[in-house]
């Protein structure tokens, strides 16, 4: 009986103990969008967390809308979002193109924290923002140097000029029909063509429109050196990269913070204040690290693994 006894308290004492430990292991939910930016930003935050003793469960691939709503309901507990599409499309304000970089962090980070209970650490002023691009000829032989120019091309040809975007950027409160009411043009049904993230890169560079939308550290920018059209009316708000945690999570394990504000500070200008050269440097990393997803056809966790390594973020 003693030993019976003995036995069954050791086995009570065996299960506490790894119940214990269970309940002591940190676990979180990371989120990312459904382009290459996003899998590499996914993965980084992923790597570090797990190299702090995270266990991360990664749900990937998600567009805008399905990425913001289970974060808000706590089925995710972290992402990285861009000032802009915060501010206009998931809180809903208006864009006053008179506000800087800097100004928009700030009043984004304030109403999110209030409204959401989701705190916005530090930023990477990389500046992602949408974009048309031509190839050079095409600019040459019509003269492209600014969206107002393109604006003016539509119109002279009835808005029948072959463009290809992104289906999310065609229904956006800060896409394309608000960029026809500000730059006074309109594209033809029969010119327009939407697809799935990249699909308008792609056809660019095969030749299969003459307009297509990219986003400012696409790395085949460079690669084909597209004329990408000015946007001279500043219609497009900052999009600056920005690592966020639901505030209940980062009660729970406050050494998030430093943790991804370290992530952070390894690109140029992370943690300080925003500047031009530090805006124009983020990009250029930034295209580099699609550029290898994109161009060089690595996997984007081995494209942050070696940029976490290489910045000595992990081992």
């Amino acid at each position: 009986m003693k030993k019976a006894a003995v036995l069954i308290l050791i086995a009570i004492f065996l299960v506490g103990a790894t119940l214990g430990a269970l309940s002591a292991e940190k676990k979180v939910v990371v989120g990312n969008k459904n382009f290459t930016e996003q899998y590499i930003m996914g993965q980084l935050m992923k790597q570090i967390l797990e190299e702090h003793g995270f266990k991360v469960k990664l749900k990937s691939d998600l567009t805008s809308m399905t990425l913001r709503a289970p974060f808000e309901k706590g089925s995710i507990d972290i992402s990285a979002e861009y000032t802009g599409t915060a501010w206009m499309t998931h809180l809903g304000y208006p864009y006053n193109p008179a506000i800087g970089h800097e100004a928009l962090y700030a009043v984004v980070k304030a109403v999110d924290k209030t409204e959401n209970n989701l705190i916005w650490l530090d930023p990477i002023w990389n500046h992602n923002t949408y974009a048309l691009a031509v190839w050079p000829e095409f600019a040459e032989e019509h003269g492209l140097e600014t969206m107002s120019d393109l604006a003016e091309l539509y119109r002279s040809k009835d808005g029948k000029v072959d463009t290809f975007i992104d289906l999310e950027y065609s229904q956006r409160p800060d896409g394309l029909p608000a960029l026809e009411d500000t730059y006074n043009f309109e594209i033809a049904d029969s010119g327009l063509k939407t697809g799935a993230p990249g699909a308008s890169v792609n056809a660019l560079a095969h030749h299969q429109t003459d307009v297509g939308m990219v986003f400012a550290t696409d790395s085949p920018i460079a690669e084909h050196d597209w004329v990408v059209l000015r946007d001279n009316k500043r219609f497009y708000p900052p999009y600056d990269l920005t690592p966020i945690v639901r505030a209940k999570v980062l009660d729970q394990y406050p050494e998030i913070k430093d943790i991804l504000n370290k992530l952070v500070a390894s690109f140029p200008g992370g943690g300080k204040g925003w500047s031009p050269e530090y805006m124009t440097e983020c990009q250029k990393v930034w295209s580099a690290l699609n550029g290898k997803v994109d161009i060089d056809k690595m996997d984007a966790d081995e494209a942050a693994e070696e940029y976490l390594k290489e910045k000595g973020l992990i081992d």
